[in-house]
C-alpha cells in the first residue's frame, strides 16, 4: 500500500490546502517537506511529520530528488501544496460501460473516494506502473477512465521499488521548471510507462504567491524549459507563447506554453532495444535486460 504523502511546500506554513482537504486517516500518513529556513514555521503541526531539507537546497527539482531518495522503495505520493480532489461521474466512460454513478458530472471526494482511489492505484502498482497521475479536473472528460503514457504534474504517486532501481541514473537538476516532465521522460526513456486517472482527477493552480513563484518568472521559464528541448527533442517538447495569469492575477508575464510528447519517448525506448511493443514495460532493470537478452538472441 501507498505508505506515505509527501508535500513540499514553501512560504505557505499558514495555507495548506492539499492537507486540509485530506480525510484524517490520511493526514496521519503526511510528511510537510519543508526548506531548512523554514524549518521554525510549521509550528503547528507535529514535529514528526516535518521533513526539513538539507541546508542550502534550492528548487523544487532537487526538492523532488530528496523525497524520492528518502522515500526509498516504499510506496509514496508526493502531492504539491495546493490540491483538491475531485471524481468524475463514470457515466463518461467507456471502460465502466458509461454508466451513472453520482448526481453531478464530478464531485469534490469523500472520505469514501480516497480509499477507493488509493486502493486503485495500489493494484496498478502491483502491475508495475511506477508512476501514477490525474488529469485536471476541470478540463473535459475523455472517453476511458486512465491513460497510459501520459504527461501529468504536480501529483505524483510512485512506486519506489521500481523507482529505485534507476533513481541514480535520473538527472534530477536538469532543469528547475518543468522538471515534471524531465523526471518522466528520465524514467519513460529507461523502459518504465505511467498511468494517469481521468477519473480521479484534481484542481491545483499555477503562478500562484509562494512556492515557485518566489524564484519564477518568464525568463526562467522559458529558459528552463529550452534545457528540456534541448535534451530530449523539440518534437517532443513543443511550445507556443501564452500569458501565465494564475487564478488570483499573480501575473509572470508573456511565457512558452509547452507540451510534452510522452509517447515518443517511450516509442524510441523500445525502438532502441529492439522491441515493437510494451513486451519489457516495467520491469526491474535486472529482468529487464535479462528478458530483453532473450529476445534479442
Amino acid at each position: 500500500m501507498i505508505e506515505k504523502i509527501y508535500i513540499p511546500t514553501m512560504g505557505r506554513a499558514d495555507v495548506q490546502i492539499t492537507y486540509d482537504n485530506l480525510p484524517e486517516k490520511y493526514r496521519k500518513m503526511v510528511m510537510f517537506v519543508v526548506p531548512y529556513e523554514e524549518r521554525d514555521d510549521y509550528g503547528k503541526y507535529d514535529r514528526k511529520q516535518i521533513l526539513v531539507t538539507d541546508k542550502g537546497l534550492k528548487g523544487i527539482a532537487r526538492t523532488r530528488e530528496f523525497i524520492c531518495k528518502k522515500a526509498g522503495k516504499i510506496r509514496f505520493s508526493m502531492i504539491d501544496d495546493d490540491v483538491i480532489f475531485y471524481r468524475r461521474n463514470q457515466k463518461y466512460y467507456s471502460d465502466y460501460g458509461k454508466k451513472s454513478n453520482m448526481k453531478s458530472s464530478k464531485r469534490q471526494f469523500t472520505k469514501k473516494d480516497f480509499d477507493v482511489m488509493f486502493n486503485l492505484f495500489n493494484s496498478w502498482m502491483d502491475d508495475d506502473y511506477i508512476h501514477i497521475g490525474h488529469r485536471r479536473a476541470n478540463l473535459p472528460p475523455l472517453n476511458k477512465s486512465h491513460n497510459d503514457i501520459s504527461f501529468f504534474n504536480s501529483i505524483h504517486h510512485i512506486n519506489g521499488n521500481l523507482l529505485s532501481t534507476i533513481i541514480d541514473d535520473i538527472n534530477w537538476t536538469l532543469c528547475e521548471v518543468g522538471e515534471d516532465a524531465n523526471f518522466m521522460f528520465e524514467y519513460l526513456s529507461k523502459g518504465f510507462k505511467n498511468r494517469k486517472s481521468c477519473e480521479f482527477s484534481a484542481h491545483w493552480d499555477s503562478f500562484q504567491e509562494g512556492g515557485c513563484a518566489v524564484y519564477r518568472d518568464a525568463e526562467f521559464h522559458n529558459s528552463e524549459h529550452r534545457k528540456l528541448q534541448k535534451k530530449w527533442g523539440a518534437d517532443v517538447v513543443k511550445s507556443k507563447e501564452m500569458m501565465a495569469q494564475g487564478t488570483y492575477g499573480h501575473n509572470i508575464g508573456v511565457i512558452q506554453e509547452f507540451s510534452y510528447k510522452p509517447k515518443l519517448i517511450r516509442k524510441r525506448a523500445l525502438f532502441r532495444h529492439g522491441m515493437e511493443n510494451d513486451v519489457m514495460v516495467n520491469q526491474p532493470k535486472k529482468v529487464f535486460n535479462e528478458e530483453l537478452g532473450e529476445k534479442l538472441k
